[in-house]
């Protein structure tokens, strides 16, 4: 483990040493029969999964499930955080639950897909009553990927597009990249504006790394920011990584950093946490491959528990983007807009009325004169 944390760890044979070979013989036996509820932090861990599931209720009570957004920049941790946080659900031990994407040389990510994370990808407990399927109301969780560090107007577009659930799975964002290239902005809107809602953003997690070496996404931080507190006012969350191999508490350069990390995200210390993620830093036996670590579950459970928290609303649920409806390029081929039936001009109309009340009133004066003049017959 990193010498700048104070935090240790147990691993198969008691506290990890940060100065354990990794290369080592491991005891594959000792490992399979390690249990994790004998280490630190186990009840701790239990009590707070129990409040994430009275949080976000059950099936039964109508709702449907919560939407959580993870984004950062490339190589920030998304992954191994969404991964650390299924870990900490779990009884058994980690998994890599989001290795969905390829590498290019270099380790260069190059998928760049939508994806989601449903219940039935990481949650694995059993009911109250030890029945095989667990009413758990749990949240799907939405990794957003691709994103650079920019506030320009595609990038607010594409922000829109999936808070607001316009974005189908699988989706490959670089289409709706190529889509603005040929058809601009309005075609942009048009195309993404219509058809069915699929996951609409209600919580969103901003993932960024500790190291102070590394600059500051500032830009897209504002970008999600102002998409974010647009028409539904989503709740944003941010999450400090690598805090394995930086000491956040004596690091003054880290300490700074985490704060204008809030102040640009515009959050309270209460919506922000520092993160240690199952790695190689943490465990270099990697024993987490067989088991949990409890301690780094119930920090991560402490954050889940304010980002599931019942009381925390979209200030408006129903809203949505409205989309013009104009005849914009990329449109797909359907009905044509009906021409609106021309109009006379205020001068013919205004002719044509005064012309209907004289001819009106030459029939009412004929009529009582016809009456008026009828000879009267007497005996």
């Amino acid at each position: 483990m990193a010498a700048l944390s104070r935090d240790t760890y147990d691993g198969p044979r008691g506290p990890l040493s940060n100065t354990e070979d990794s290369d080592s013989d491991i005891d594959i036996g000792s490992l399979l029969e390690i249990d994790s509820s004998k280490k630190k932090g186990w009840d701790d861990k239990q009590k707070l999964i129990k409040i994430c599931q009275k949080e976000v209720g059950t099936i039964s009570s109508g709702k449907r499930p919560l939407n959580i957004g993870i984004i950062g920049l490339p190589g920030c941790g998304k992954s191994s955080l969404l991964n650390t946080i299924f870990a900490s659900f779990s009884d058994d031990k980690w998994k890599d639950i989001t290795a969905t994407e390829s590498y290019g040389g270099l380790g260069r990510q190059i998928s760049q897909h939508f994806i989601s994370f449903k219940k039935e990808k990481y949650y694995f407990r059993k009911g109250a009553n030890n029945e095989e399927v667990d009413e758990v109301l749990m949240p799907t969780f939405i990794r957003m990927k691709a994103f650079g560090d920019l506030n320009d107007e595609f990038t607010k577009e594409l922000l829109n597009i999936i808070f607001y659930g316009r974005m189908q799975e699988p989706g490959n964002l670089s289409d709706v990249l190529n889509h603005y290239q040929n058809y601009g902005l309005n075609g942009l809107k048009e195309k993404y504006g219509q058809g069915k809602e699929y996951l609409v953003i209600d919580r969103v997690i901003f993932v960024c790394s500790g190291d102070p070496i590394t600059t500051l996404p500032t830009q897209l931080m504002a970008c999600v920011s102002e998409a974010a507190h647009g028409v539904r006012s989503i709740p944003i969350f941010g999450v400090m990584t690598n805090s394995d191999k930086l000491n956040g508490r004596n690091n003054p350069e880290v300490k700074k950093r985490e704060t204008e990390f809030r102040k640009h995200l515009g959050i309270s210390n209460t919506r922000f946490v520092r993160i240690k993620n199952y790695c190689e830093d943490i465990d270099k036996e990697m024993a987490y491959m067989f088991s949990v670590i409890p301690q780094i579950d119930v920090r991560v459970l402490k954050l889940m528990t304010r980002v599931f928290s019942n009381a925390l609303e979209v200030t408006n649920p129903e809203a949505r983007l409205e989309y013009p409806s104009t005849d914009i390029p990329g449109k797909s081929v359907g009905a044509k807009t009906v021409p609106p039936r021309p109009q006379p001009a205020p001068s013919e109309i205004g002719f044509a009325i005064l012309l209907l009340l004289i001819t009106i009133l030459v029939l009412f004066t004929a009529i009582l004169l016809h009456f008026c003049m009828k000879p009267v017959i007497t005996e």
